[in-house]
């Protein structure tokens, strides 16, 4: 009830803001596990990429906003993981497990932290070893907008500054109990091409990362 409330909000001041749009929403999965890897530029991905599908997305959240007041009330009811900053937190990385084995969805941004270029960064392996020990179907997501709407390392919403999401075929993952390092490389590369293609030109990668 709560993360429904909170997403025809997001999705409504979005619009109202924003100029928001979705497309593609039909390639991701009604039911059962799905992972959704996104780009990042913005503070504003997590609620653009969340607004842009009906079910409910969990994503990973810094550990000190759930420190917070009303946030700490507010995060665990829309579904966000506390992950520790600067840090490999496995517990973190379980939970995420552990919600895709409920069946549900969870979306992760493989570049770690928000591009200030705002072209596409090369991605971290964690989205493919999450993928691969669950055999999970991933979804690329292109994220468009965000940085000109909440520029990183401002306080100052832009207003009317359009954001666009566009959601890709899913890709399907065979579960490995054991992956290789070949495995995680070779999935990072299909998610992260596959992410480049959906996104305008101004933000696609200058060169390919393989």
């Amino acid at each position: 009830m709560v993360y429904r409330l909170a997403w025809a909000l997001a999705r409504f001041l979005l619009h109202l803001l924003f100029g928001f749009s979705a497309k593609g929403q039909e390639h991701v999965p009604k039911t059962g596990p799905v992972i959704l890897a996104a780009n990042h530029l913005s503070i504003l991905d997590p609620i653009a990429v969340g607004a842009g599908v009906w079910r409910p997305v969990s994503f990973f959240a810094r550990a000190d906003l759930f420190r917070l007041p009303i946030l700490s009330w507010l995060l665990p009811r829309v579904y966000a993981i506390p992950v520790e900053r600067g840090e490999s937190d496995l517990n973190a990385v379980k939970r995420a497990l552990r919600i895709l084995e409920k069946g549900l969805a969870f979306g992760i941004f493989p570049e770690g932290t928000r591009s200030r270029t705002g072209r596409l960064q090369p991605f971290k392996t964690g989205v493919a070893a999450i993928a691969l020990r669950t055999g999970t179907p991933v979804v690329p997501v292109a994220v468009m907008g965000t940085e000109k709407a909440l520029p990183v390392g401002s306080r100052t919403i832009r207003l009317r500054r359009p954001i666009r999401v566009v959601f890709g075929d899913p890709i399907p993952v065979a579960k490995k109990e054991r992956p290789t390092r070949e495995d995680l490389l070779r999935l990072n590369r299909e998610i992260e091409a596959k992410v480049a293609e959906l996104l305008d030109p101004p933000y696609r990668p200058t060169q390919s990362f393989s």
